[in-house]
């Protein structure tokens, strides 16, 4: 019955060309369309009767043949018989239809543009349907410009809703939540009800909100739909696949119990549901009746339910122990699932990855491949069991990484990473034992590569495509607008998450919505074009010997952390080394890293005993293993994972001697080694723009006034905004023009709603909040990649919600997504006078042309060393929040003056030395 309601409107233009073109002696082809359109518009519609409406359709399209006698009928059979042919999932006949009626339209001037929109469509569903989902995207575009075009054309909403669901199908679950949202705002809009597309489009809305999480929302939304008893068997069955992906596998049976139809995907969640209840007597039961359906309905088609009943027939067999037959089934299920593979070999898995699939699935089938293999090796221990895991674990790692390109969104892509880093780790640790049998180098460094590539990788692809903004020969206009695009989401994003539940908040939401689409529009657009596309899927994977060659000094080694199992991992690099050490943790490193930042963000609290204890267990932990390696070098590059990054590393000290490592490193942070550039030495001269909003003289506000604000920045070249003139739009408009920012303000970075992390500007109690506050988004959209150095002298602008496998998602992070190459940042509630100490110090140093982790880490020493300073401010609750993450390159070169002095130095103590010398010999 549905294919009826989409020609409603049609159907009346369409007839109102035949009665206007009617003629004499075609009678012949008119008495077989009229048939056909009897049949197809009985509201008693059956299998029978569509099957004889398409023959009445295929005779019409013969008699007229290739005559264009009546073009408008020939191109209403094609339409409605490739509709027919769809229904009766006969998708490659319906294709061939609608291809036919696409060309008669191009052909002839009979037949207007508009009518185009439905043949579209359509070729898109029918593409859909045989999971071609590239194509579907295709001719989805193809009707939306034509909508574009002809707003007024009717079943857009099915446009949207299809669009929602390719997007859901390939895992964007918040993009297809924007279409779905779309298409039922114009079908609720619509004069005459059609309470069955309402049902249907939030029965869509509930699913993707099932797909992130959200389970009570989407049980909520599904059951107030059950009313309306319309489709309840679906809604059931959702019901029962969201309390089964909630964990609830008992109410999960209960649901599926009440659907009355019988098909493979009930089939599969019940048995997935026997299956993660251990249920496996019942399990096997249900995956037969499922493998039963899909022999009857055999064909050369790919079926992605058959690869998912495949796929828990592998759960299944793993489950009782039968690791080869499990092995097989998971193979056979990825063929089915991945429309370009086609390898029945174990051995072999996907490599490269084109386009738009079930990404989801996919991924949780290669991956439990990869773990049955290594369940397989553990048994058998032959190395060769090892190497086809990693092999099958590299094969779910490339799948993710490309997916992550395919996402426009930082949400689509954190969703995924959340996802993703169980297999990064599993990798790791997988890759660690097969060198320890091979101790073949090779191995060990594709292990650092991997993870050095997972690290902050959702970044990684965000300045990638920065970088692409600047390339020659990329359509620009698009991506200027794509920019523009994205700088009002974020504003509305902004005043989305502030606003109460009002007709505003409707409203901006609506606003939210509609942009939205326009954005992934412009990105499909992008995507059209080759250069972009090849582009966009490149990637930059730095290895160890191109980090030596390239990236280190003589005097530098970088040691980056990880996590495997219960081992603590440091990977060591310096200009001649490369390895890793291998410590075990247990619950107690995630502790003492706990206790160490609740002791340094209450300075005045902190105990000064237990800090330096607690400093010194993790100076064990984290770097006794590697003090052989580092002991002759001055600087660190410390790569951190997840609760790593909280600890301020200069703090820690060497229990054998009570040093910190302040005193023997200087030390820079980094998201990644992908992350490393090389050194430049630049003629720039050193010039800063530098903003306190909150001096003494800063007027009515709500933030309390930084008292030393004005001092710690007073002095800097360059540019000196105070009090009322430090304000947010002068920050925008000015910080193209300098090298170096510093801001000397108050930061709130929200652990719960990053969207909420701000940095405050000038600005009184009677402004608005945003012309007073720049948000984390905010930054995001700001061009910063001249920048080379951001100082956020303000509390807790290096801290933020901690996303496994990412990273802090710190306002620091926000300068270096904009482009910025350094930052220093707080990683808690900073002291004002502590902080304008170490950073005017910090200044006086990068003036000279010292490099960035030097500077800090001479300002530093000055301010443990000053006698001006009191002892009980010397803690490193005091001084040990300010951190530099990024580059640490000089901003500056070395003065001729400094090196003049430096030379007439050296050549005096030249001299000194013979003179010396000479006396001695006497």
């Amino acid at each position: 019955m549905g294919h009826r309601l989409t020609l409603l409107s049609a159907f009346l233009i369409i007839s109102f060309i035949l009665l206007s073109q009617y003629q004499p002696g075609t009678r012949t082809y008119r008495t077989e369309y009229d048939k056909a359109e009897a049949l197809y518009n009985t509201e008693d519609a059956t299998e029978e009767t569509d099957s004889l409406a398409l023959v009445h359709y295929q005779k019409t399209i013969t008699l007229l043949g290739k005559k264009h006698t009546d073009d408008s009928v020939c191109f209403d059979a094609y339409v409605k018989a490739g509709i027919l042919a769809m229904s009766a999932q006969q998708d490659s006949l319906a294709l061939q239809y609608f291809s036919n009626s696409v060309a008669l339209q191009k052909s002839t001037a009979v037949i207007p543009d508009s009518l185009l929109f439905r043949p579209y469509l359509f070729a898109g569903n029918s593409y859909y349907n045989l999971y071609n989902f590239d194509s579907a995207l295709y001719f989805y575009k193809q009707a939306e410009i034509i909508y574009q075009q002809f707003p007024a054309i009717n079943e857009a909403e099915r446009l949207y809703n299809k669009t929602g669901v390719l997007y859901y199908e390939t895992g964007d679950y918040k993009k297809s939540i924007q279409y779905f949202n779309k298409a039922l705002a114009i079908v609720e809009a619509a004069p005459e009800g059609k309470q069955y597309f309402i049902i249907n489009y939030k029965n869509n809305i509930a699913s993707a909100l099932r797909k992130l999480q959200h389970y009570d929302q989407a049980l909520v939304l599904y059951k107030s739909l059950l009313q309306y008893n319309i489709n309840a068997d679906e809604l059931w069955h959702n019901i029962g696949v969201t309390y089964l992906d909630a964990g609830n596998y008992g109410e999960a049976l209960t649901c599926l119990g009440k659907v009355r139809y019988n098909n493979a995907a009930k089939y599969n969640d019940i048995s997935k549901a026997h299956l993660k209840s251990q249920s496996y007597k019942a399990a096997s039961i249900t995956l037969e009746k499922a493998l039963a359906l899909h022999r009857k309905n055999s064909g050369t088609q790919k079926n992605v339910q058959y690869g998912l009943t495949l796929k828990y027939k592998g759960d299944f067999d793993k489950a009782v122990h039968s690791l080869e037959d499990a092995i097989q089934h998971y193979q056979q299920a990825i063929i089915q699932i991945d429309p370009d593979f086609n390898d029945s070999s174990i051995n072999s898995n996907p490599v490269s990855f084109q386009g738009m699939h079930q990404y989801a699935l996919l991924f949780e089938t290669i991956l439990a491949k990869a773990r049955a293999i290594n369940e397989y090796y553990t048994r058998h221990r032959e190395q060769k069991y090892l190497q086809n895991a990693l092999a099958a674990y590299q094969s779910a790692i490339r799948l993710a990484a490309h997916v992550e390109k395919m996402y426009d969104t930082d949400d689509a892509r954190l969703f995924l990473k959340k996802n993703a880093d169980t297999a990064y780790q599993e990798y790791a640790a997988t890759g660690l034992q097969l060198f320890e049998l091979t101790k073949d180098p090779a191995d060990l460094q594709n292990t650092f590569k991997v993870i050095e590539n997972s690290k902050a990788s959702v970044l990684q692809a965000d300045l990638h495509e920065l970088e692409l903004s600047s390339i020659p020969g990329l359509p620009q206009g698009l991506i200027q607008s794509q920019k523009k695009l994205k700088a009002e989401l974020a504003r509305l994003n902004i005043q989305a998450s502030q606003a109460n539940e009002n007709q505003e908040d409707s409203l901006i939401t609506i606003k939210i919505r509609d942009l939205d689409i326009e954005l992934s529009r412009l990105q499909n657009q992008l995507n059209d074009d080759p250069k972009y596309q090849s582009l966009k899927f490149s990637s930059r994977q730095t290895t160890v010997d191109s980090i030596q060659k390239h990236f280190l000094s003589a005097d530098d080694a970088l040691l980056s952390y990880y996590y495997v199992n219960n081992q603590l991992i440091c990977f060591y690099v310096t200009k001649d080394q490369f390895g890793h050490t291998s410590t075990n943790i247990t619950g107690d490193f995630s502790t003492h890293i706990t206790q160490l930042r609740n002791m340094l963000n209450s300075p005045g609290a902190g105990d000064r005993k237990a800090i330096r204890e607690l400093s010194t267990v993790l100076y064990q932990q984290l770097i006794s293993p590697v003090t052989g390696i580092i002991r002759n070098k001055k600087h660190l590059v410390i790569i951190p994972y997840n609760e790593i990054s909280y600890i301020p590393f200069d703090m820690l000290a060497d229990p054998a001697n009570d040093e910190l490592l302040l005193s023997k490193f200087a030390i820079r942070y980094n998201y990644s080694a992908n992350f490393l550039t090389s050194g430049k030495t630049s003629n720039e001269s050193y010039t800063v723009l530098a903003m306190a909003p909150f001096t003494s003289s800063a007027g009515m506000q709500d933030q309390p006034v930084l008292k030393a604000s004005e001092a710690e920045v007073g002095s800097v070249k360059g540019k000196v905004l105070l009090g009322k003139s430090a304000t947010k739009n002068n920050f925008v408009n000015l910080l193209g023009e300098y090298p170096v920012i510093h801001l000397a303000t108050h930061a709130i970075a929200n652990d719960s709603a990053p969207i909420q992390s701000y940095i405050s500007f000038y600005g009184t109690t009677t402004e608005a909040i945003s012309n007073r506050r720049l948000y984390a988004p905010e930054i995001y959209n700001l061009d910063m990649s001249h920048v080379k150095l951001v100082i956020l002298s303000a509390c807790e602008t290096g801290s933020g919600q901690l996303i496994h496998g990412e990273g802090v998602m710190s306002l620091s992070r926000a300068f270096s997504y904009a482009g910025c190459k350094s930052t220093v940042a707080s990683l808690w509630k900073a002291d004002d006078a502590a902080t304008a100490f170490i950073t005017r110090k910090m200044h006086h140093y990068l003036g000279k042309g010292d490099d960035k982790d030097i500077a800090l880490q001479k300002a530093k020493s000055d301010y443990l060393n000053s006698s001006e300073i009191e002892d009980r401010f010397k803690t490193p609750a005091y001084w040990s929040h300010l951190v530099l993450i990024g580059d640490g390159h000089s901003v500056t070169g070395k003065s001729w003056n400094t090196i003049l002095i430096g030379a007439i130095l050296l050549a005096i103590l030249t001299a000194c030395y013979l003179a010396i010398k000479k006396t001695v010999r006497r």
